[in-house]
């Protein structure tokens, strides 16, 4: 959510258009939608701890790549990358929430969900608002340096827990 209010900054900046702007949302959450269902299955299939960490590197240097972005004719590019950017997110999402039934007690699991609910809209409007801030301060490049430097620091807290194994579903 770092980079959400940088994005639309850029946007409107090198295009002055409208529907340019709701080509972002839907850069944004079509890849949600569309990948989100095949997503669960590679987290239920595959190492999660790996694929949060494959996930959070690869978006960090695809939200570098947003400062290449330099003229009305690199918005394709733009899009692409936020469309790279979102659908390396939906398969993070399932993979952090299945580790969360890892690594709590049965009976904590709803306590623990609604404290990664409450943590995830906190980051939605802390991340934007700072996003914003950053964005209008010292422009929309170093909001999505800060913002790919957080998937990097992501990676490597992630990397450093310990998680307990991975059980696969009986057949």
């Amino acid at each position: 959510w770092l980079n959400v209010i940088a994005s639309a900054e850029l946007i409107t900046r090198l295009t002055d258009s409208g529907v340019a702007l709701s080509y972002l949302f839907l850069a944004r959450f079509l890849p949600l939608f569309i990948f989100s269902p095949v997503a669960g299955v590679l987290a239920d299939k595959f190492n999660r701890k790996h694929i949060m960490v494959l996930s959070d590197v690869l978006r960090g240097a695809t939200v570098l790549g947003f400062l290449l972005i330099r003229d009305p004719g690199d918005i394709w590019y733009f899009y692409l990358l936020t469309i790279l950017q979102f659908s390396l997110s939906a398969l993070f999402t399932p993979a952090r929430g299945a580790v969360l039934a890892n690594i709590v007690e049965p009976g904590e699991l709803v306590t623990a969900n609604a404290l990664d609910s409450l943590t995830w809209s906190t980051m939605l409007a802390l991340g934007a608002f700072l996003g914003g801030v950053v964005a209008a301060f010292f422009g929309a490049e170093a909001a999505f340096l800060a913002d790919s430097m957080s998937f990097f620091l992501s990676a490597v807290f992630i990397g450093r827990i310990i998680l307990p194994l991975q059980t696969s579903p009986s057949a």
